[in-house]
């Protein structure tokens, strides 16, 4: 008598790896990518050298200046210049993050060997907003302290941590836009995998309401710029004048900023499950 022995099947799990295992994956992703490197770099260096700049051209050029231009000078506001390059770079980190995967068709290898997406989503946004965390974390008080100390020592009137508000724009600004500029560009590629199409429609989201709201009905401005990215982190940080049109009080910003990055986020997330790769 012969028994037959049937064949043993090995039994695989289409779970993938654990959390901490799929974040442990995607900072090593992103960190193993030279561009990444590249723009956290060059985000440090622009944005505060550009602030040391204007704070030296502000020192040599002020004697020229009109009174009115004089007395209406602000140093803090006016040594945050470097924005204009923290906030584009943090776009596009935001926005590279993904699309460079799906440039190379990665993306597929990434779901394949991990099949639950929003898993995969969660982690590359917590390690991409800690990257932007980290970035903001050093460009911003990194612009206020040289542009304060260029200017003081022209003898302009300058700010210290202690002052008041100072504190609270230097932590919003670290804070909630480094969340903002990173985490909703990094949904909007999720949305339009192509890296031009997503970075400019990126830049026009925070770009285009401030240059657009001095021309634009105040009805407009009340009720759908108050409430774009940008807009609303100024009036969270405090620099939005209370009498403006597009001033929105805490309490309601703190909404809108939180709506802004988790919505994104969960719009993302119900695309990539339902899209194909």
């Amino acid at each position: 008598m012969t028994a037959t022995i049937a064949p043993t099947q090995r039994i695989t799990s289409s779970r993938g790896p654990g959390f901490g295992a799929q974040l442990l994956s995607e900072w090593t992703k992103l960190r193993s990518v030279r561009s990444t490197w590249i723009i956290t770099g060059l985000a440090i260096v622009l944005s505060i050298g550009l602030s040391a700049l204007v704070a030296f051209v502000t020192g040599l050029t002020v004697d020229g200046w009109s009174h009115d231009a004089q007395t209406g000078f602000d140093p803090f506001l006016g040594g945050m210049a470097g924005l204009l390059f923290s906030t584009n770079l943090l776009i596009v980190l935001g926005v590279t993050a993904v699309t460079s995967e799906y440039s190379t068709r990665m993306i597929q290898t990434t779901f394949a060997l991990n099949p639950r997406r929003i898993r995969v989503l969660a982690a590359r946004a917590m390690v991409v907003g800690a990257i932007g965390l980290a970035i903001s974390a050093i460009t911003i008080p990194g612009m206020f302290l040289i542009n304060q100390t260029i200017l003081g020592t022209y003898g302009f009137e300058t700010y210290t941590l202690s002052d008041t508000g100072v504190a609270r724009v230097l932590i919003v600004y670290v804070v909630a836009r480094g969340l903002i500029c990173t985490l909703v560009p990094f949904s909007i590629a999720f949305l339009m995998r192509g890296t031009a199409s997503a970075i400019t429609t990126s830049i026009g989201l925070f770009a285009l309401p401030v240059l657009l709201a001095p021309l634009l009905p105040i009805w407009i401005q009340q009720n759908i710029l108050q409430f774009t990215p940008d807009m609303v982190v100024d009036s969270l940080a405090g620099i939005t004048p209370i009498d403006t049109s597009t001033y929105l009080s805490e309490t309601p910003a703190i909404i809108v900023v939180a709506i802004w990055i988790v919505g994104s986020l969960i719009v993302a997330g119900v695309v990539l499950n339902r899209r194909d790769v």
